[in-house]
């Protein structure tokens, strides 16, 4: 996904995933007293902003256009995580994508929170048919060790998989709107 913005005087078109945090953060409202507006934050200080009683599902978004190495997915993971043993506490975390390659490594490099491949149940076509369906995703969920899937409601009612994946102990979580 590109975005433009004006970066210090300049307009600037890039890919979300190739900014830098200056320009991340240059990006919507800033930190000023006068913003209606909340600024745009870092995971640590979302941590330590929202209330503890809540939990977090942390969707590790990458672009799926772009092949990923795996030491870049690592070295993204593991930085990620560190931010979150250092600030989550005793607070629910689960962390999600609509990547396999990078649920599987974030499933490998931790175990403590736990980790679902989101699909959209089949309501759109994308390039990778392994987020095009709910069975799709739910052997894949098996073969990964995962603890579960997250599926586009609409998705869940017109498909039968869902009590295979209740019998496989995976948990189902969904997202969307009914109507």
């Amino acid at each position: 996904m590109l975005c433009n913005w004006v970066f210090q005087g300049n307009v600037v078109e890039k890919r979300v995933t190739d900014l830098t945090l200056d320009e991340f953060f240059s990006y919507g409202p800033q930190k000023a007293t006068d913003e209606i507006d909340d600024h745009s934050c870092t995971l640590a200080e979302a941590f330590q902003k929202v209330n503890p009683c809540l939990g977090f599902n942390i969707e590790l978004k990458f672009d799926d256009y772009v092949v990923y190495e795996q030491e870049y997915l690592i070295h993204v993971l593991q930085v990620m995580l560190k931010v979150v043993y250092e600030n989550a506490q005793e607070r629910s975390v689960l962390f999600s994508s609509f990547q396999l390659n990078v649920v599987l490594m974030m499933k490998k490099l931790q175990h403590q929170y736990s980790v679902y491949f989101l699909t959209n149940g089949g309501n759109e076509t994308y390039d990778d048919v392994r987020m095009n369906s709910l069975e799709e995703a739910k052997n894949l969920a098996i073969s990964g060790g995962l603890d579960g899937v997250v599926s586009e409601v609409k998705g869940i009612f017109r498909n039968s998989v869902v009590r295979e994946i209740k019998e496989s102990n995976l948990s189902l979580l969904t997202y969307g709107k009914l109507k």
